[in-house]
Protein backbone atom coordinates (compact mmCIF):
# COMPACT_ATOMS: atom_id res chain seq x y z
CA UNK A 1 0.00 0.00 0.00
CA UNK A 2 1.40 3.38 -1.06
CA UNK A 3 0.62 6.90 0.08
CA UNK A 4 1.38 10.54 -0.70
CA UNK A 5 4.76 10.35 1.07
CA UNK A 6 5.76 7.54 -1.31
CA UNK A 7 4.70 9.62 -4.32
CA UNK A 8 6.78 12.54 -3.04
CA UNK A 9 9.86 10.40 -2.36
CA UNK A 10 9.71 8.64 -5.73
CA UNK A 11 9.04 11.79 -7.75
CA UNK A 12 11.78 13.82 -6.09
CA UNK A 13 14.30 11.01 -6.72
CA UNK A 14 13.97 11.62 -10.47
CA UNK A 15 16.23 14.15 -12.25
CA UNK A 16 15.20 17.80 -12.53
CA UNK A 17 11.85 17.42 -10.76
CA UNK A 18 10.24 20.41 -9.13
CA UNK A 19 7.41 20.33 -6.63
CA UNK A 20 4.72 22.95 -7.02
CA UNK A 21 3.33 24.41 -3.81
CA UNK A 22 -0.14 22.93 -3.36
CA UNK A 23 -2.50 21.52 -0.76
CA UNK A 24 -1.41 18.04 -1.82
CA UNK A 25 1.43 17.05 -4.12
CA UNK A 26 2.22 18.31 -7.63
CA UNK A 27 5.39 17.34 -9.49
CA UNK A 28 6.76 18.61 -12.79
CA UNK A 29 9.69 18.12 -15.09
CA UNK A 30 10.52 20.81 -17.67
CA UNK A 31 7.40 22.67 -16.44
CA UNK A 32 5.17 19.72 -17.40
CA UNK A 33 3.11 17.94 -14.76
CA UNK A 34 3.54 14.19 -14.50
CA UNK A 35 1.93 13.29 -11.17
CA UNK A 36 -0.27 15.31 -8.80
CA UNK A 37 -3.03 15.02 -6.20
CA UNK A 38 -6.51 14.50 -7.56
CA UNK A 39 -8.58 17.73 -7.35
CA UNK A 40 -12.00 16.15 -6.86
CA UNK A 41 -14.83 18.37 -7.93
CA UNK A 42 -18.01 17.98 -5.92
CA UNK A 43 -21.29 19.38 -7.25
CA UNK A 44 -22.23 22.59 -5.50
CA UNK A 45 -19.04 22.71 -3.45
CA UNK A 46 -15.37 23.57 -3.70
CA UNK A 47 -12.91 21.09 -5.09
CA UNK A 48 -11.23 18.81 -2.57
CA UNK A 49 -7.57 17.87 -2.99
CA UNK A 50 -7.37 14.09 -2.55
CA UNK A 51 -3.87 13.02 -1.52
CA UNK A 52 -5.01 9.39 -1.47
CA UNK A 53 -5.47 9.54 -5.26
CA UNK A 54 -2.73 10.41 -7.74
CA UNK A 55 -3.34 11.77 -11.23
CA UNK A 56 -0.76 10.30 -13.62
CA UNK A 57 0.20 11.34 -17.12
CA UNK A 58 0.02 8.22 -19.32
CA UNK A 59 0.91 9.52 -22.77
CA UNK A 60 -2.05 8.60 -24.93
CA UNK A 61 -5.61 7.31 -25.02
CA UNK A 62 -4.54 3.74 -25.82
CA UNK A 63 -2.42 3.50 -22.67
CA UNK A 64 -5.17 5.15 -20.64
CA UNK A 65 -7.76 2.62 -21.81
CA UNK A 66 -5.38 -0.30 -21.26
CA UNK A 67 -4.89 0.72 -17.62
CA UNK A 68 -8.57 1.47 -17.01
CA UNK A 69 -9.76 -1.81 -18.53
CA UNK A 70 -6.90 -3.97 -17.31
CA UNK A 71 -6.81 -2.85 -13.68
CA UNK A 72 -10.10 -1.16 -12.75
CA UNK A 73 -9.38 -1.74 -9.06
CA UNK A 74 -6.34 0.59 -9.32
CA UNK A 75 -7.25 3.10 -12.03
CA UNK A 76 -10.28 5.24 -12.83
CA UNK A 77 -11.22 8.39 -14.66
CA UNK A 78 -13.96 11.02 -14.60
CA UNK A 79 -15.76 12.93 -17.37
CA UNK A 80 -13.54 15.95 -16.65
CA UNK A 81 -10.56 13.94 -17.88
CA UNK A 82 -12.20 12.71 -21.10
CA UNK A 83 -9.84 13.13 -24.01
CA UNK A 84 -6.84 13.75 -21.77
CA UNK A 85 -3.96 11.26 -21.35
CA UNK A 86 -4.48 11.07 -17.58
CA UNK A 87 -5.67 8.42 -15.14
CA UNK A 88 -6.37 8.48 -11.45
CA UNK A 89 -4.62 5.92 -9.26
CA UNK A 90 -5.94 4.72 -5.89
CA UNK A 91 -2.77 4.84 -3.80
CA UNK A 92 -4.09 2.55 -1.07
CA UNK A 93 -4.41 -0.26 -3.63
CA UNK A 94 -0.96 -0.10 -5.25
CA UNK A 95 2.36 -1.36 -3.89
CA UNK A 96 5.37 0.92 -3.82
CA UNK A 97 7.26 -0.98 -6.53
CA UNK A 98 4.38 -0.56 -8.99
CA UNK A 99 3.98 3.08 -7.96
CA UNK A 100 7.68 3.62 -8.68
CA UNK A 101 7.19 2.15 -12.17
CA UNK A 102 4.14 4.33 -12.86
CA UNK A 103 5.71 7.57 -11.59
CA UNK A 104 8.92 6.91 -13.52
CA UNK A 105 7.00 6.14 -16.72
CA UNK A 106 4.99 9.35 -16.33
CA UNK A 107 8.22 11.31 -15.79
CA UNK A 108 9.82 9.74 -18.91
CA UNK A 109 6.84 10.76 -21.06
CA UNK A 110 6.99 14.38 -19.91
CA UNK A 111 10.76 14.91 -19.69
CA UNK A 112 12.71 16.21 -22.69
CA UNK A 113 14.31 13.34 -24.61
CA UNK A 114 17.87 14.22 -23.57
CA UNK A 115 16.83 14.31 -19.92
CA UNK A 116 14.80 11.09 -20.09
CA UNK A 117 17.86 9.35 -21.50
CA UNK A 118 19.68 9.97 -18.20
CA UNK A 119 17.72 7.11 -16.65
CA UNK A 120 18.80 4.67 -19.34
CA UNK A 121 16.53 2.39 -21.36
CA UNK A 122 13.08 1.45 -20.13
CA UNK A 123 12.66 -2.04 -18.80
Amino acid sequence: MADAADVRRLALALPHVTEVDSDGFDFRVADKGFVWSYPERRPGGPRVIRTDIAVLYVGDEAEKQALLLGEPDLFFTTPGYDGLPLVMLRLDRVDVDRLDELVTDAWRMRAPEALAGQLGPTG
